[in-house]
């Protein structure tokens, strides 16, 4: 688990918040510096100094008399942030679909992988393409810069769309087919369907909100 090429603060940090996004930290869950420390393995100084990194990130709350706690997801911070990744990647898919030598293979084979990573129900390899698939405009378009200040803002809407794929009745398909239909309209320069697809497909956490929430009813706060 741990990386000898990164200090134990880093590796600390990088755990703990890979399981508060994937859900293995609950959120509302109780935690505690000690039982960290002996799941990881790594000493108390790198977790307090994690904690308290994410703690300053909003991903974890100190409650005082009571304990250490996992944030619930903020719907209010999530859905800022999709307004924000919309108004910005629609223009970015324009970009891309306007170019005449647009190079898709990868954008295929991201495809691919997702729809064997559906098939085999692996949520967080099939998030991580999710991810590439959608960064990959920004690398096309010249804006890999802007993809990295959007994952500044991104944590609570990502933990909701992770959670999104724990939620079982909301099929994995609805977003692969989503993505070949967005990667056709690029393809054939439909730059109008383009920026309705990806302005739909980014839409879907609104839609989905809801029937998220009565499915894990006790995960969020503000809405």
């Amino acid at each position: 688990m741990l990386n000898t090429f990164m200090n134990l603060h880093d590796q600390a940090y990088k755990i703990i918040l890979e399981k508060i996004l994937t859900a293995e930290y609950e959120p509302g869950q109780k935690i505690s510096e000690k039982e960290i420390s002996d799941e990881l393995e790594i000493g108390r100084t790198p977790i307090r100094e994690a904690i308290l990194r994410l703690r300053q990130e909003g991903l974890i709350s100190v409650i005082p008399q009571s304990g250490t706690y996992v944030t619930k997801i903020d719907l209010k911070v999530a859905t800022s942030a999709r307004f924000i990744r919309e108004s910005i990647e629609t223009n970015v898919i324009k970009e891309v679909a306007l170019k005449s030598d647009v190079k898709t293979d990868q954008l295929h084979v991201i495809i691919d992988n997702q729809k064997h990573f559906s098939k085999q129900k692996q949520f967080e390899k099939f998030f991580s393409e999710d991810e590439d698939f959608h960064h990959e405009f920004y690398t096309l378009s010249g804006h890999d810069q802007v993809w990295e200040w959007l994952q500044t803002i991104n944590t609570q809407l990502n933990r909701f769309r992770i959670l999104r794929l724990k939620a079982a009745n909301l099929p994995w398909n609805t977003l692969i087919q989503e993505h070949e239909n967005l990667l056709k309209a690029v393809e054939t320069h439909n730059v109008d369907a383009a920026e309705s697809l990806i302005s739909n497909h980014l839409h879907l956490m609104l839609d989905e909100e809801e029937t998220l929430i009565k499915v894990f009813p006790d995960y969020f706060s503000n809405y």
